[in-house]
C-alpha cells in the first residue's frame, strides 16, 4: 500500500480517483468512513465510488465509526461551528486506527482532495504536509490543491461520474449546513435530528446564526426565507410538506 485516498465520494474525492489513475499511481487504497449520519440514498453514491475505484485498479475499504447519534449522546449535545468534534470522532479516529494497523511503518502517503479554490478557509492549502499529526505523522498530499472547479469537473467527466450539485452527503445535516443544504433535507433526516435534540435538550443549529430559529424544524423554515427576513413565529407561513418528520423522504 503506497497511497491511501481518504474519500467521502463527493465531487473532489471522485475526481482525485481519476487523477491518481491518470498519473499512474500504484498500490492505491481508497478509504471511506461511515459516519452513521449519511443522507438517505448516499450508499448508492458510495457504491458508485467503490466501483470506480475497482475499475481503476484500486483497493477499497469501508471503516466504521461510533456513529453520530452515539457521539451526540456521549457529548450531551451537537458539535458546534468552533468545536467540530464530529470530524475527529467519526472520521479521524477510525481512519487512524485502521491505517496504523495497515501501515505500521508509516510509509503510505495519504491523499486528500482539498482545493484552494473550494473555499476561503482552504485558500492556503499546501500541496504537501510532510508529517501530519492527524494522520499518524504520515505525509499528506493534496494533489488537486491548484485545480479550478472546471478542471475538477473535467476529471469527473473523464471518469464518467455525475457531478453532484451539492457537497458530500456522508454526514447530513452538517453543523455547517447552509440554506440550500437545509432545504433539501428529507423527512427522515429532520426526524432523527429532532429526536436527538429532544433527547439531549440541545438544538443542532445555533439560534443566533439562524435568525432566532430554535431546533431543526424552525431552522428549516429559516432556510426558506431570504437572509434577514425570518422571524421566530413566522413558521406557519410555509408548509413543510415532505420535509416534515412524518413526510416521505425527498
Amino acid at each position: 500500500m503506497n497511497y491511501v485516498i481518504s474519500a467521502s465520494y463527493g465531487n473532489d474525492s471522485m475526481a482525485m480517483l481519476k487523477w491518481a489513475r491518470e498519473h499512474g499511481l500504484q498500490g492505491v487504497t481508497v478509504a471511506y468512513c461511515d459516519t452513521g449520519w449519511a443522507a438517505p440514498g448516499w450508499e448508492t453514491r458510495v457504491a458508485e465510488g467503490e466501483a470506480l475505484a475497482a475499475s481503476l485498479g484500486f483497493e477499497t475499504v469501508q471503516l466504521e465509526s461510533m456513529g453520530m447519534e452515539a457521539l451526540v449522546r456521549m457529548k450531551k449535545g451537537f458539535p458546534g461551528n468552533g468545536q467540530q468534534f464530529c470530524t475527529a470522532w467519526l472520521k479521524g479516529i477510525p481512519f487512524l486506527q485502521w491505517i496504523d494497523e495497515a501501515d505500521p511503518e508509516r510509509e503510505a502517503v495519504v491523499m486528500i482532495g482539498k482545493r484552494r479554490a473550494e473555499s476561503e478557509d482552504r485558500k492556503e492549502t499546501p500541496e504537501w504536509v510532510q508529517k501530519s499529526e492527524y494522520h499518524g505523522e504520515r505525509k499528506v498530499w493534496h494533489p488537486l490543491y491548484l485545480h479550478s472547479e472546471r478542471e475538477r469537473d473535467e476529471l469527473l467527466m473523464r471518469a464518467g461520474v455525475a457531478k453532484l450539485p451539492h457537497r458530500s452527503d456522508e454526514c447530513s445535516p452538517c453543523v455547517n449546513a447552509n440554506r440550500l443544504d437545509l432545504r433539501r433535507l428529507s423527512g427522515r433526516q429532520i426526524g432523527r435530528t429532532a429526536a436527538l435534540e429532544t433527547e439531549t435538550g440541545q438544538p443542532m443549529f445555533r439560534a443566533a446564526k439562524h435568525g432566532g430559529a430554535k431546533g431543526i424544524e424552525q431552522a428549516i423554515h429559516w432556510a426558506k426565507y431570504s437572509p434577514g427576513q425570518y422571524k421566530p413565529g413566522m413558521d406557519d407561513l410555509f408548509e413543510v410538506g415532505c420535509g416534515s418528520p412524518f413526510g416521505c423522504g425527498l
